[in-house]
């Protein structure tokens, strides 16, 4: 939804050719500029955070001058839609239930298209991790955008 032509998730490996090659045949395209999204969860081997890096990296293999910007909490929130709306609305009326009822310790939820709840001992301490044949990755692929 953002504009990204390549993104980058900690939970799928990037290879830095492949994202060159990319921008390099966007150029071709007539596409005169990319955007290289990274997620704040990518880091180097070495354990640094990658947003620079990746930057150096695009520049030495393509030629093109890149630009590093890290967005503020400002930016990378935008405004709500009325979706956004809707849905804080809905999980709102159900916290207040959750609350009115004496059901303590549970996190409102969505799923599929419903309001719900979950026990946070179900989800305290676990990472929902991205698999790569999430169907939003495979239709951003189908797309032409750039995983890595």
């Amino acid at each position: 939804a953002g504009g990204g032509d390549v993104i980058l998730i900690p939970e799928l490996s990037y290879d830095i050719h492949n994202i060159g090659n990319t921008i390099i045949e966007r150029l071709k395209k007539g596409k005169p500029y990319s955007i290289v999204v990274v997620a704040e969860g990518i880091q180097t081997m070495d354990g640094k955070k990658a947003a620079e890096y990746i930057a150096q990296e695009i520049e030495y293999e393509t030629g093109f001058e890149t630009r590093e910007t890290v967005l503020g909490y400002i930016q990378r929130g935008g405004s709500p839609t009325p979706y956004d709306r809707n849905l804080a609305t809905r999980m709102g009326g159900h916290a207040t239930e959750l609350i009115a009822s004496g059901q303590f310790g549970r996190m409102v939820s969505l799923q599929g298209a419903e309001i719900g709840s979950i026990s946070l001992n179900e989800v305290a301490g676990k990472l929902k991790l991205v698999n790569e044949n999430h169907d939003l990755i495979v239709q951003g692929k189908r797309m032409g955008i750039c995983f890595g």
